[in-house]
């Protein structure tokens, strides 16, 4: 499970960067977002890859925090809801469906001018980290704030969340560097012009949560399994080995090696 969620929670966190905000962050970042050049361009990048994983893991884990507070860990019932929302999304997902509800802020672009842009950045990263701060571009984000509700497990939380802002953080440090030169711009016209490109990332969303609502269903089954499930031995085969029907001496006393067994009964520990 952990591990088709973890997929599930980058590639989540990758499509985010089709929002005005993900957008602008790339250009704020980059070389012609300010008067550094592309020593501070480093410099931001470095520190907005941190705090999206940092906004990451304050969302996720205490979502799933509050989980375990409220019900605890796991449990059939979790294990069927989590499930029951991963298909949800992933339906919702691979039919392009219009995200409701819509978080409409954007990033504090004074931040810029008022603090050192590897500081901004960082906040940035926070920002964007936390999911539903500023727009949502796919159900996976409400899919995995409610699936690590619903398990309350708080170390997935964090993987969680951990794998959420290295997503959101990935494509925004790759193509900020590029932001106004010729790569730069073609590869930002190509996600503003072709609905196509997003529309693709939103259904390698809907399969991974699809893979993903398995693992919660082979959990339930595993619960339901008793925990000793194989055969037991038949009252002829205990008397073969030399055992009575309750497999017990009438001293009390376990005959440890009952193939062994002599007609004086000197294999029988004396108690």
């Amino acid at each position: 499970m952990e591990l088709a969620l973890t997929a599930a929670a980058l590639l989540v966190g990758a499509t985010g960067t089709f929002s005005p905000c993900g957008l602008s962050a790339i250009d704020t970042i980059g070389p012609t977002g300010h008067t550094g050049g592309r020593r501070i361009t480093a410099a931001a990048c470095a520190t907005f890859l941190p705090g999206a994983v940092a906004g990451g893991l304050l969302t996720f884990g205490s979502l799933a925090l509050l989980g375990q507070l409220l019900h605890g860990a796991g449990g059939r019932a979790a294990y069927v809801a989590a499930a029951a929302i991963a298909l949800l999304a992933a339906v919702l997902e691979a039919r392009g469906t219009r995200i409701v509800p819509q978080i409409r802020r954007q990033l504090p672009e004074h931040w810029r001018r008022v603090m050192p842009m590897p500081l901004a950045a960082a906040l940035y990263g926070v920002l964007l980290g936390l999911g539903f701060t500023t727009f949502v571009l796919s159900f996976g984000v409400w899919a995995l704030a409610g699936v690590s509700l619903a398990l309350g497990d708080p170390a997935l939380g964090l993987l969680l969340g951990a794998a959420f802002g290295i997503g959101r953080a990935i494509p925004i440090v790759v193509l900020a560097p590029l932001s106004g030169g010729a790569t730069g711009i073609r590869a930002t016209e190509l996600m503003c012009e072709r609905d196509g490109v997003y529309l693709g990332l939103r259904r390698g969303d809907a399969a991974a949560l699809a893979i993903a609502r398995f693992r919660p269903i082979a959990a339930i089954a595993e619960t339901k399994a008793p925990p000793h499930s194989g055969p037991r031995p038949s009252a002829s085969e205990d008397r073969r080995l030399g055992f009575g029907r309750d497999l017990r001496p009438r001293s009390g006393c376990l005959d440890v090696r009952p193939s062994e067994r002599s007609h004086d009964d000197s294999s029988v520990l004396n108690c």
